[in-house]
C-alpha cells in the first residue's frame, strides 16, 4: 500500500533534482556568457593599431602635402592648425578665425590624393 506513495516521492525528488540541475545549469551558462562579452570587446591599454614603414612614409607624406597646400592657399594662412595622418585618415586640430577657414582647410585636406578620409577637430577662435 506504500508503494504508490513512495514512487510518487521519488518521482517528485527526481523532478526536483532535474529542476535543480537545469537552474545550476542555465545560471552557470548566463555567467560564462556574461563573463566572455567583458573579455570581448576590451582593448589592452598597451594594445596599439601597428602601421608598416610604408604606411608610416606615406602617411608622413600625406601630412607634409596637407601642410604645404595650407601654407600655398592664397585666401588662408592655417599656422594654428596641426595636420596628423594615420593610414590615409588625416586629422586637423587648432583653431581658426572663421566658420569658412575650417571649411576651406577640409576641403584643401580632402583634395590631396591619398587621403580617404578628413576628421575635422578645429575650432573658432573667440
Amino acid at each position: 500500500m506504500n508503494e504508490p506513495h513512495l514512487k510518487k516521492q521519488n518521482e517528485k525528488k527526481d523532478k526536483m533534482k532535474t529542476i535543480r540541475l537545469y537552474y545550476i545549469m542555465a545560471v552557470t551558462t548566463v555567467g560564462f556568457l556574461c563573463l566572455s562579452a567583458g573579455m570581448i570587446g576590451c582593448k589592452q591599454e598597451n594594445e596599439t593599431v601597428a602601421r608598416t614603414g610604408t604606411e608610416q612614409q606615406v602617411d608622413d607624406a600625406l601630412t607634409e602635402q596637407v601642410k604645404t597646400a595650407f601654407g600655398n592657399s592664397p585666401a588662408f594662412k592655417f599656422p594654428d592648425v596641426q595636420v596628423v595622418a594615420f593610414k590615409g585618415k588625416v586629422q586637423l586640430n587648432g583653431f581658426v578665425s572663421s566658420e569658412d577657414q575650417k571649411s576651406s582647410a577640409e576641403s584643401i585636406a580632402k583634395g590631396i590624393p591619398g587621403v580617404v578620409e578628413v576628421e575635422n577637430n578645429i575650432s573658432l577662435k573667440n
